[in-house]
């Protein structure tokens, strides 16, 4: 979600609503044209430039910009309007564009006085790693003139390579639930708990951003037949303004004290209700 941002002028000119007036007061140019200048990402609001900081998924990024040379009426009022708008490094918007205006009348002694665009916005909690753009811009709506700026800011995240159709990748096996490398010889004894854990993409998205995907979960004896089987064992729902570029999967299952030492094969079978898709795949492990 787009988090409220609050600048002193447009905190003071909140209740000042348009008005059209027959008579009313002229603009004089300002000195030079509309200029936008201290771009900034930040980690929290008004904090220093992020530089070399990496934000992960789920944070908030703090964006502001200044503007100058705006007009100002005979009544030394300003009437101006900002945009902020955060692309992935695919170009696709995370969150709708954030207007800001700011509406106020200046005093003697604010010469120097440089309105400041607020804007913070949460990175969606599933989100590829790379270089975020911020694209923002503002327009004067006395002089009629806009000017345009971007900045960029880095992300760190887990990266699920996409795909066109739908697949399951990168199916392993783990020792425990919280275990982020996967075990090279999937190995374990009678009464373990086995925690396997993959990657859904290349379903399709319907209206609004909106996926059906889910999985089915087999487990086969080492002659081929059914050992467990359970359908629809995850479905993934949901609609939101930011396509979620691949699903994460895990599950566990408790072996029992009597099975025997074998090789079993565990197999996924995605499927995308919007796409209209399925997918699978196979991984063994063994019970000593």
């Amino acid at each position: 979600m787009i988090l409220p941002r609050f600048s002193a002028a447009a905190i003071a000119a909140a209740a000042v609503l348009f008005s059209f007036q027959r008579g009313a007061a002229q603009t004089a140019p300002a000195a030079g044209g509309l200029k936008i200048g201290n771009a900034v990402c930040a980690q929290f609001e008004d904090g220093p430039p992020l530089g070399s900081l990496r934000l992960v998924p789920g944070e908030v990024v703090y964006f502001s910009f200044t503007a100058e040379n705006f007009r100002k009426s005979e009544t030394r009022k300003v009437q101006l309007t900002g945009h902020v708008q955060v692309f992935d490094p695919s170009g696709v918007p995370i969150f709708p564009k954030d207007e800001i205006p700011i509406i106020t009348t200046l005093s003697e002694e604010d010469k120097e006085w440089k309105p400041k665009f607020r804007s913070a916005v949460a990175i969606p909690p599933i989100a590829p790693p790379g270089a975020y753009k911020v694209k923002f811009d503002v327009k004067d709506e006395q002089s009629q003139q806009t000017v345009s700026g971007e900045a960029t800011f880095e992300v760190e995240a887990k990266y699920v390579a996409p795909a066109s159709v739908l697949t399951i990748r990168e199916l392993n096996f783990f020792r425990n639930q919280e275990d982020t490398t996967a075990l090279i010889t999937p190995a374990y004894r009678s009464g373990d708990t086995v925690w396997v854990k993959f990657y859904i993409v290349g379903y399709k998205h319907g209206e609004q951003n909106s996926t059906d995907a889910g999985y089915d979960v087999e487990v086969l004896n080492p002659d081929g037949t059914t050992l467990m089987k359970q359908e629809d064992a995850a479905v993934e729902k949901n609609t939101a303004y930011y396509p979620q570029p691949y699903v994460p999967a895990i599950f566990n299952l408790t072996l029992k004290s009597t099975m025997s030492h074998n090789v079993y094969t565990v197999v996924i079978t995605a499927h995308d209700a919007v796409g209209n898709q399925t997918a699978e795949a196979k991984a063994k492990f063994q019970v000593n």
